[in-house]
């Protein structure tokens, strides 16, 4: 008898946050997802794995090169997995500051359960199943 294999989607998590962190690791794993979480854009781009992750959900302000500078690293490695960017700064345009980093998304701390699970959803989809932007 065959067991199906889950599709488990893994999420790397950086936020310099403690708190931020073990939260997102305890909901997303909640919803299925698996989750790493680095303190920082250090810790993310020492690691080995980062083409294992299927999103990268990464804070605005980081220790060290924040979040669009982590994400740009990032792309210049060659890795083209959806990013989020969550903030709980009040940055004037994070639409804009978003989507010129990059960014497939972006959501305003604190998060609502919902929303960054909903984020994560949407971006996550196939492009031929996600409705038009």
């Amino acid at each position: 008898m065959l067991i199906p294999v889950r599709d488990i989607r893994r999420i790397a998590v950086v936020d310099d946050n403690l708190a931020v962190r073990d939260s997102l690791q305890l909901l997303l794993g909640v919803h299925g997802y698996e989750v790493e979480a680095f303190a920082g854009s250090v810790g993310l781009l020492a690691s080995t794995r980062l083409a294992v992750y299927d999103c990268f959900v990464i804070d605005l302000k980081l220790g060290g090169p924040d979040g669009p500078h982590l994400l740009s690293s990032v792309r210049a490695r060659g890795f083209q997995q959806p990013a989020i960017l969550i903030s709980g700064w009040e940055v004037e345009s994070l639409e804009r500051l978003a989507a010129d980093a990059g960014f497939a998304s972006h959501v305003r701390k604190p998060m609502m359960i919902t929303s960054i699970v909903d984020e994560i959803r949407r971006v996550l989809r196939p492009r031929e199943s996600r409705p038009p932007d």
